[in-house]
């Protein structure tokens, strides 16, 4: 299942592996308590599972019976957990909560821009013209005739 870490002292932070359940391999992070948002057990048929939610990160970790949750979570809430390891395959699994910037690092690892070598030309990076805002010419006279006011209208009433 869980294997907890035990600290002599009251700790500031505890460090987790586990599985990244976005990118499905082990994955480590540091948890502080203070970020520390909800804890709350939910029973499943065959375990127990005690989930610990944080702004960037879910904790979710698998306890045999009640007795172990109870303990786990006095050791929590004295925070004396200094490691959180998974006993059994997939027993602590870490989610983070904005799965998009996980996938985003993901991705930043393998896209980073290669060195350029000496004396090769680096070419400026142009931004895409349509993400670029709509130029509006500052004199009137410039402007599309659809965007200037209908100065033949009178008391609200058009001419034509």
């Amino acid at each position: 299942m869980t294997r907890l870490t035990v600290a002599e002292a009251p700790a500031q932070e505890f460090s987790v592996n586990g599985r990244n359940s976005i990118t499905e391999g082990e994955d480590e992070g540091l948890v502080f308590y203070d970020d520390v948002t909800k804890v709350q057990v939910l029973p499943d048929e065959r375990r127990f599972m005690v989930q610990i939610i944080t702004p960037d990160i879910e904790v979710e970790m698998d306890f045999p019976d009640a007795g172990a949750v109870r303990e786990a979570l006095g050791l929590f809430e004295s925070k004396k957990v200094s490691k959180v390891e998974a006993e059994a395959p997939g027993s602590v699994r870490l989610t983070p909560v904005d799965p998009e910037a996980s996938k985003e690092n993901a991705r930043a690892m393998e896209l980073e821009p290669p060195e350029p070598k000496i004396g090769e030309e680096i070419l400026p990076i142009s931004p895409d013209p349509e993400s670029l805002p709509e130029q509006i010419p500052a004199r009137p006279d410039q402007r599309p005739s659809e965007n200037l006011p209908d100065t033949q209208a009178i008391n609200g009433y058009s001419s034509h």
